[in-house]
């Protein structure tokens, strides 16, 4: 088993390298696994640097702290963090705090020590509130460029939802982001960031390198493992986000209710991911809670009610058994059927509340 805050071992390292050493050190793989067996003997693996500069930038004061110092506050503001982002919602769902707070997802994301709450939060602030603070959900959307694989789908959703404000103050948050990296390490960090990436990429998504399809609930990564090629492993992955992003896409563009719209988008961005780990399911705390505050518009379709209510007990415990699947790879990536059902569940939900509008009488004249 992993020991606690593995992947914060990795960042605390980089904190360290770009303080003593300089940024672009952190993208040379045997000084960055030397300091890392220095810092952290008693743990053999060592990690990847893969994150821009805008990530590696913020990060920066992580080894001013003792790691174990580091780490409980990494702790404290995880759980901090993550009641921000689900509290709106845990309302409107009326879910009890205690069955918030114990979601597998946030406690496997502190065990792995990722930045997947981060990541859940901006986004989740982002979408909810791009109607109200527009501003505000732009700057979040903006912020998103420290793991900019989630920021893309965004200005889809804001345009098809023609929330301009939001995209535009996102495009200047953004960009103001990467152009203050340039004025602290110049273009050849994020040079070396885009080679990294590329590299990582090449040798071990595409290919499977350190086993890490095992710990990927992606379409994309269960193709590989059962031996379809890299065009045809691409093609499946394809085949369940194309539609995805689409069933989101047209939520927002016509207007539908908020919560499904949230739902949708999150779910979307998820699957349109072919390299994605088992910590960043976190995110669905907030898909869940959506859905339960988007209560069936109508009685029928009861059996439908009922695998939906199934479904997302199922979800709510899919980060434990994601992770239980790293340690023992025959249980396999649950996820790779449980996420695009959710999915399917938000556009049968959606259609519901279509129904039910189309249903209502027009007020008299």
């Amino acid at each position: 088993m992993p020991p606690l805050g593995h992947d914060l071992r990795v960042y605390w390292t980089v904190s360290w390298i770009t303080t003593h050493l300089g940024a672009l050190t952190a993208f040379d793989r045997p000084t960055l696994s030397a300091l890392q067996l220095q810092f952290f003997p008693a743990y053999t693996e060592v990690g990847y640097w893969l994150y821009p500069p805008t990530y590696q930038w913020a990060i920066q004061p992580l080894s001013a702290l003792p790691y174990r110092w580091t780490y409980a506050v990494y702790v404290a503001v995880c759980v901090a963090l993550f009641a921000v982002a689900v509290s709106p919602w845990r309302k409107r769902a009326g879910w009890p705090w205690l069955v918030v707070i114990a979601f597998p997802g946030l406690w496997i994301t502190v065990l792995a020590g990722q930045n997947a709450v981060v990541t859940l939060l901006l986004v989740t602030l982002a979408l909810t509130l791009s109607g109200t603070r527009p501003l505000f959900a732009g700057f979040c959307g903006g912020l998103l460029v420290i793991k900019p694989q989630f920021a893309v789908l965004l200005p889809l959703w804001w345009l098809c939802g023609r929330q301009w404000r939001a995209l535009m103050a996102m495009a200047v948050t953004g960009a103001v982001s990467c152009a203050l990296t340039l004025g602290w390490e110049g273009w050849a960090l994020w040079q070396a960031f885009l080679a990294s990436v590329s590299t990582f990429n090449a040798v071990v998504v595409q290919q499977g390198a350190g086993g890490i399809w095992h710990a990927m609930p992606t379409i994309f990564a269960a193709a590989r493992l059962h031996g379809a090629s890299l065009c045809a492993a691409y093609a499946l992955f394809g085949v369940v986000a194309v539609p995805s992003v689409l069933i989101a896409a047209w939520l927002w563009a016509k207007q539908g209710p908020l919560s499904l719209r949230v739902a949708a988008a999150m779910t979307a961005t998820l699957l349109s991911q072919p390299y994605l780990l088992y910590y960043e399911l976190v995110w669905l705390i907030v898909p869940l809670l959506c859905l339960g505050a988007t209560k069936p518009a109508t009685a029928s379709g009861a059996t439908l009610a009922w695998l939906s209510d199934r479904l997302r007990a199922a979800i709510w415990l899919l980060p434990l058994q994601a992770y239980l699947a790293v340690l023992w790879t025959p249980m396999g990536q649950w996820g790779v059927v449980l996420v695009p059902a959710l999915m399917l569940v938000t556009a049968w939900r959606a259609r519901q509340v279509g129904k039910s509008a189309s249903r209502k009488p027009s007020p008299r004249a």
